[in-house]
């Protein structure tokens, strides 16, 4: 905890990325890592799986863009590089280790940038409508192979949280909004889409589910379709966040073109 509390202290953040909560997140999920390695390992090898066959199919030299790119535990970075793609780094914030490793090499580029771009005008109390939820995502750098890893259902959390704390007002469908928003982004930025996301959390008490939400709206689940792959992610073992309760997210992937149905608006 003192380690964290320093990491805060010192880690330097924009005004809002440290007032909505990423800051935070980000050294809270480095040190759960730590804790719970063992139990993550099966979902990082299965996205860094997911990533290879992807990146398989690319020529020489593509240039491919992964947002939600973290501490990198889930993406086998070295591999992609050795295969002498360029690759971009996309997050809210980066941790520093990944700075210091990776920012002075020729084929990556690291952006700080929030990918719904709705962290600041809310921070600054400005009233979000469902015109600047479009208007406020940032064009995204272009590639030849996009992967949105592990951050779809997380996007609209933060502001959501932020929003209730401030009492500040949001559309109705904004979680949906925000999500939907993230894949017409990714459409436009490269024309093969690698989706991650966690479909469903389950609370298991004695290796029994004995509660489950969706992570996705109905609406945006039926138009993803189908996943290629499920899998589960033992995310918070007993003992982590209740002496009883395991938390386990169903996470999927879907591999698209950027004219797929999915990205048609409506």
């Amino acid at each position: 905890m003192i380690l964290e509390a320093l990491q805060h202290l010192f880690t330097p953040a924009p005004a809002e990325v440290r007032a909505l909560g990423y800051l935070r997140e980000t050294i809270a999920i480095e040190a759960r890592f730590r804790r719970c390695r063992a139990d993550w390992a099966g979902h990082l090898e299965q996205c860094k799986d997911i990533i290879r066959q992807s990146v398989s199919e690319l020529a020489p030299g593509s240039t491919i863009l992964i947002i939600g790119s973290g501490a990198l535990h889930d993406v086998p970075l070295d591999e992609i590089l050795n295969q002498y793609h360029h690759v971009i780094l996309l997050d809210i914030l980066h941790p520093p280790k990944i700075r210091r490793k990776y920012g002075t090499h020729p084929r990556i580029t690291i952006l700080s940038r929030d990918v719904t771009g709705l962290a600041r005008p809310l921070y600054d109390g400005g009233g979000i409508t469902e015109t600047l939820i479009k208007d406020a995502a940032p064009a995204l750098p272009e590639a030849d192979l996009v992967i949105s890893l592990n951050i779809l259902s997380q996007l609209p959390i933060n502001l959501v949280a932020y929003a209730r704390k401030r009492h500040l007002p949001l559309p109705a469908h904004f979680a949906q909004d925000v999500m939907t928003t993230h894949l017409s982004q990714l459409s436009h930025a490269a024309e093969n889409c690698l989706l991650i996301c966690d479909l469903q959390r389950q609370y298991l008490v004695e290796h029994r589910v004995k509660e489950r939400e969706n992570a996705l709206p109905d609406p945006l689940s039926r138009k993803l379709g189908p996943p290629d792959q499920c899998w589960d992610w033992h995310l918070s073992p007993k003992g982590e966040i209740d002496p009883h309760i395991t938390l386990q997210h169903r996470v999927a992937c879907w591999l698209f073109r950027s004219d797929s149905v999915i990205f048609a608006s409506g």
